[in-house]
């Protein structure tokens, strides 16, 4: 008798995780976005790759920052993260929440910072040396599109960031081009 309760668990078990496999998985990913200590002062806002995200130092930020939580992808030099809308979140349309030409922005994955820095329009003249968001559409009647950039400008071409491969790639979809 021990036995067969045995293989029963054991089947029970398989079944368990089999169903957890097929059940569609929770989104681990966020972004967030801020306007930056100092306005137009886009090199401030890189953060330490690594850091606890939403940030829970004991003082309050001058300038809380905001989960984007409407529909939108964002596409990286490994493949694309996609977002619908998220339970509990806003869906306004994103011009009334954020301005995205003044912005910095966090993308932290399971609470963790992995890219962080500024956000602009595709055809800014600014020159960044750290991770760029680049706007690629904020039409009201399309999701917000971005690209995710290690400097700007730069091409999405260019070789996968070791950390952005490692921790982004599991949770991303190919995009139409090969990837490095």
């Amino acid at each position: 008798m021990p036995k067969y309760l045995r293989s029963m668990g054991a089947f029970f078990s398989f079944c368990l995780a089999t169903s957890h496999a097929a059940a569609e998985p929770a989104q681990v990913w966020e972004l967030w976005v801020a306007r930056p200590s100092r306005p137009g002062l886009l090199t401030s806002c890189p953060l330490p790759k690594g850091m606890p995200w939403p940030s829970r130092a004991a003082t309050v930020p001058v300038v809380a920052p905001l989960r984007l939580d409407q529909p939108l992808t964002i596409t990286w030099q490994g493949g694309q993260l996609e977002q619908s809308n998220r339970e509990g979140g806003t869906v306004a349309p994103a011009g009334n929440l954020w301005s995205p030409f003044d912005s910095c922005f966090v993308l932290a994955v399971r609470g963790v910072v992995v890219a962080a820095g500024a956000v602009v329009p595709r055809y800014s003249a600014r020159l960044l040396r750290s991770d760029t968001l680049v706007l690629q559409s904020d039409r009201l009647d399309q999701p917000l599109a971005f690209s995710l950039l290690p400097a700007f400008p730069a091409e999405i071409g260019q070789s996968v960031r070791p950390e952005w491969r490692q921790v982004l790639m599991p949770l991303s979809k190919p995009t139409g081009a090969a990837s490095r």
